[in-house]
C-alpha cells in the first residue's frame, strides 16, 4: 500500500480527522459543564462532583489533540478536506439519507417544538402524519387514521388505564 493514499490497513485516514474534531468538541462540553457544576456546589475543588468529569474531559481532549495532529500530518488538512468532501458527496445525495435526515429533523421538531407547546394527542398526531408522508407509509387518508388511532390508543392506554400523565 503506498504511503501518500491516505489510508491505513483499508481505513480512510479521514474518519480520524473527524473523529478528533467532534471527540474535542464533546471533550470540551464535558469540561465547561464539570466545571459549572463545581461553580454551583461550591466548596474545595478536590471533594466537588466535577472533579472527575474534568480529568476525563481533558484526558479526551488531550487524546482527540493528539490525533488530529496525526491526522493532519499523514495527509494534510487540505488532503483531509478533500477527502471528506469526496466521501459526503454522494453520501448526501441518496434519497435514503435525505429521508434519514428528514425523519431525524422531524422527530427533532417534534421533541424540542411539538410536545412543550401542544397537547399530546394533537403533536403525536402531527409527528406521525409527518413521519409517516416521509416515510412513503400509503395516501393521506390512511396515514391521517393510523396516526389517530395510534394517538388515541396510547392516551387511553397509559393516561386512563395505568394513569401515567403524558405530558
Amino acid at each position: 500500500m503506498e504511503n501518500n493514499s491516505g489510508t491505513t490497513a483499508g481505513t480512510p485516514k479521514h474518519l480520524d480527522f473527524i473523529t478528533s474534531i467532534c471527540l474535542f468538541l464533546v471533550s470540551v462540553y464535558i469540561v465547561a459543564d464539570s466545571w459549572m457544576m463545581i461553580n454551583s456546589v461550591g466548596g474545595p475543588v478536590y471533594s466537588s462532583p466535577g472533579l472527575l468529569p474534568i480529568i476525563i474531559g481533558s484526558m479526551l481532549m488531550l487524546c482527540t489533540i493528539v490525533l488530529f495532529i496525526k491526522s493532519v500530518k499523514n495527509v494534510g488538512f487540505s488532503g483531509n478536506l478533500r477527502a471528506i468532501s469526496e466521501w459526503f458527496g454522494p453520501f448526501f445525495k441518496d434519497a435514503d439519507v435525505r429521508s434519514m435526515f428528514t425523519g431525524i429533523l422531524i422527530i427533532a421538531v417534534y421533541c424540542f417544538v411539538l410536545v412543550p407547546r401542544l397537547p399530546f394527542l394533537l403533536s403525536s398526531v402531527i409527528f406521525m402524519v409527518f413521519l409517516m408522508k416521509v416515510l412513503n407509509a400509503g395516501s393521506y387518508l390512511k396515514i391521517i387514521l393510523t396516526a389517530v388511532s395510534v394517538s388515541i390508543s396510547l392516551y387511553v392506554l397509559f393516561e386512563i388505564l395505568f394513569k401515567v400523565p403524558l405530558f
